[in-house]
């Protein structure tokens, strides 16, 4: 029995909630057609990398706040029929448009980048709040801005940032757990042995070193405990400031847990043994994150007084909301109430635009997205010498392939399937080898590129950088597949100048038992004492690039970027061009007939219209909540004496008629209210 009245409610909610779920799910579609590549990068990356843990859990957090605002959506769009104003096409729907192909171009412009799964990423945001116009309207907009913005968290930090960050926070808790430590009597000594601060601990065994990298540094728990603390700050009731504050405290909290977690976990290596350190370290990250969130909501309910756990408080209903249910008016003309029980109907307008959106996406998805595959000839991951086999590379003209060495060391420390060093030499006996460098990894980040290696890195762990960077920039292999490289040269401490082209892909290798998808980084190299050789050998190095990416046999798809481009661009210029013209228009007109209707309202209008009309002006300058039946008390102080309600809600009406107030819905604890505005 209480499983049916569980279902039952269910059954009840999603009917009454049907449209906002609707609206959701056709989003949520549409946004899948064209980033649903990009997602599975992403998701995959997150699954796979300490640093990106936390965006698994993004899609559920944003969930949920849509579901905090369902009834606010719901009203947004009652209001919209409530004032009559509901067309085909309207300026939202411009505005729409031009954000989703600002979001196109953003996405076609990261494609030609060295990071395009972060502009990706990024351009989603951009095209979810285009999408939400087209669909609904500007109040629809305004109340799901927040969540909205929340899918900044899907976006990837630069990798040089995320090093750089790294490093500083990791030298701040290694030289405080070390003076912990030293408080408590241990015996540990600070090193930098490893690049990295090394806390080293004498026991009885010998001495246990602890190099606190990027993963201990506390930086991972710091982005997922900013994803919480920013979703926690906004859920809670109360003012401003106060969530200002607990947010600040917040971040002064996590660094202090964080030396606590350290130098914990080095007292656990030197009463139980390093055994027992190893397990404690794997869980302690979301633990840290956990405790630090608890201390959060402890310090805002206790100290700040904030309400976290308390439901939203519903509007209080009036004599007139049942006379107004059963009339099915979508409002409480009184209270200003919006019945939950509402049901909004989907109308055929918006069944036209989702299917233009789907059709649109599509259209724009295969102009603009590359291939996600392509063939590695040659390469087994299954074979026991994979690397032996040189025909995994094209022949070039005036060179010998060879196969030098797989670095299996390398392959155990990134975490790669297979780390394969192969050389063009040069039959010239005055040309340099091209020496190809391929990484093979089921993710991105265990692919690092150089910059993090022999720059980012040092500086993480406090150092200069290893090497001087003399020239870098992006470069375009070929269209289709659309493969951005990076041109790198720099100068090693050795006096060797390193001259680098590099790139990364996804292939299909086979591993015997089944084909699997992997990512690869291709490096094309050159050694030399010479720096001027970077001239030299730069088309080189692109030409071969370009021999290497098209024998690895991609499978293609017939581009139309030479004709959408231009075109998006032309639309986008059209569409706010459009908005622009037709919203000043509107605006003009309204203002204009309102300078009219006033004028005529003040020759002719009745005294008590005059006075509410005054009220109403007044009222809304000392408070938000201009309801019906706080115009009445207001209205019944200026004259010392009683009115109607149906007389006041009369002239309400002809007032709105006239253009000299307007209804609209207000957030009270997520509840929607409606109150009018001169």
């Amino acid at each position: 029995m209480r499983l049916d009245r569980t279902i039952t409610r269910a059954m009840i909610a999603l009917r009454s909630n049907y449209i906002a779920v609707a609206s959701v799910a056709m989003t949520l579609l549409v946004v899948l057609v064209v980033y649903w590549q990009d997602l599975s990068i992403l998701f995959n990356e997150a699954l796979r990398s300490e640093a990106l843990s936390q965006i698994i859990l993004i899609p559920f957090l944003v969930s949920y706040l849509i579901y905090r605002k369902r009834e606010l959506v719901k009203a947004s769009l009652e209001l919209e029929k409530f004032h009559g104003k509901a067309t085909l096409v309207s300026v939202s729907d411009f505005i729409g448009i031009a954000f989703c192909l600002t979001a196109f171009l953003l996405y076609w412009y990261g494609s030609y980048t060295f990071y395009p799964l972060e502009y990706h990423i990024a351009s989603i945001i951009i095209f979810v709040i285009g999408v939400t116009l087209i669909l609904t309207n500007l109040k629809t907009l305004k109340v799901l801005i927040f969540p909205i913005l929340f899918l900044a968290f899907l976006v990837p930090p630069p990798s040089n940032l995320m090093y750089t960050a790294g490093g500083f926070l990791a030298h701040v808790n290694t030289q405080g757990s070390y003076n912990l430590l030293k408080i408590a009597g241990l015996p540990v000594s600070l090193t930098d042995k490893f690049g990295a601060p090394v806390i080293a601990l004498n026991t009885s065994q010998g001495p246990v070193e602890f190099a606190v990298y990027q993963a201990s540094s506390g930086l991972y728990s710091l982005l997922a405990f900013a994803t919480f603390a920013v979703f926690l700050v906004y859920i809670t009731r109360g003012s401003l400031t106060k969530k200002t504050a607990l947010f600040a405290i917040g971040f002064f909290i996590l660094p202090i847990l964080n030396i606590t977690r350290i130098s914990i976990i080095v007292s656990v290596a030197y009463w139980l043994g390093q055994g027992a350190a190893d397990i404690v370290h794997a869980f302690s990250g979301w633990l840290l994150v956990f405790v630090a969130i608890l201390l959060l909501l402890l310090i805002g309910e206790r100290i700040f007084h904030l309400k976290i756990f308390g439901g939203s408080s519903d509007i209080p209903s009036c004599s007139e909301c049942v006379k107004g249910s059963k009339k099915q008016e979508p409002f409480c003309l009184s209270c200003g109430k919006f019945p939950k029980t509402t049901r909004v109907k989907i109308s055929k307008k918006f069944w036209i635009k989702v299917t233009a959106l789907l059709v649109g996406a599509y259209l724009v998805t295969v102009s603009l997205q590359a291939p996600a595959f392509a063939f590695a000839p040659g390469l087994t991951l299954s074979s026991s010498n994979p690397q032996t086999e040189t025909n995994a590379f094209p022949e070039i003209d005036g060179y010998e392939l060879q196969f030098l060495y797989r670095d299996v060391n390398y392959e155990r420390i990134a975490g790669q399937d297979a780390s394969l060093v192969y050389a063009y030499l040069s039959q010239n006996s005055s040309s340099l080898p091209v020496y190809v460098i391929v990484g093979v990894s089921t993710s991105l980040s265990n692919l690092h590129n150089w910059e993090v290696s022999w720059i980012a890195y040092r500086v993480a762990q406090g150092q200069p950088p290893l090497v001087t960077s003399l020239e870098s920039m992006d470069i375009q292999l070929t269209e289709n597949p659309r493969i951005i490289a990076r041109w790198l040269v720099f100068q090693h401490p050795s006096n060797y100048t390193y001259i680098a082209l590099y790139w990364y892909q996804q292939a299909l290798f086979n591993t015997g038992l089944t084909v699997e998808s992997r990512y690869i980084r291709i490096n094309l190299l050159v050694l030399t004492k010479n720096p001027n050789d970077a001239t030299q050998y730069k088309e080189k190095l692109i030409s071969m690039g370009q021999s290497v990416v098209a024998y690895w046999e991609p499978l293609r798809v017939q581009s139309l970027v030479s004709i959408a481009i231009p075109t998006q661009q032309i639309l986008l210029g059209s569409t706010v061009f459009a908005a622009i013209f037709i919203q000043t228009s509107q605006y003009a007109l309204e203002q204009k007939k309102k300078k009219t209707n006033l004028r005529i309202f003040e020759r002719i209008a009745p005294q008590n219209e005059k006075l509410l009309y005054k009220t109403i002006k007044e009222l809304s300058q000392k408070t938000k909540e201009t309801t019906t039946q706080n115009i009445a008390s207001a209205l019944e102080k200026a004259v010392d004496n009683a009115v109607k309600p149906n007389e006041i809600v009369d002239m309400i009406n002809n007032l709105e008629k006239q253009g000299l107030i307007k209804a609209d819905i207000i957030n009270m604890q997520d509840q929607p209210k409606l109150v009018w505005k001169p």
